[in-house]
């Protein structure tokens, strides 16, 4: 391990066992799952409404690779773009 390595690793645990640094830790982690909770959630609700709606067009049990495939259709539709979000 390079000496650069070797200092990091010492200072993150030094800082691991900071109580002023792990309370700071854990209210910035409580922070960010407050804002974030509201969209997690409704990415869930999503999800399942999705997993209904195309089980309605075609049943898993009897086509797993036709649901799977409109399912990430409807999940994920094509027009989006992934590139600008990079």
């Amino acid at each position: 391990m390079s000496l650069l390595g070797r200092f990091l690793g010492q200072a993150v645990r030094r800082a691991a066992q900071d109580p002023r640094i792990r309370a700071k830790a854990t209210e910035l982690a409580g922070e960010a799952y407050r804002r974030a909770k509201p969209a997690i959630e409704n990415a869930g609700r999503h999800v399942v409404e999705t997993a209904r709606e195309t089980a309605a067009e075609v049943r898993p049990g009897d086509n797993p690779l036709e649901y799977a495939k409109r399912f990430h259709e409807r999940l994920l539709p094509p027009d989006r773009d992934d590139d600008k979000r990079r």
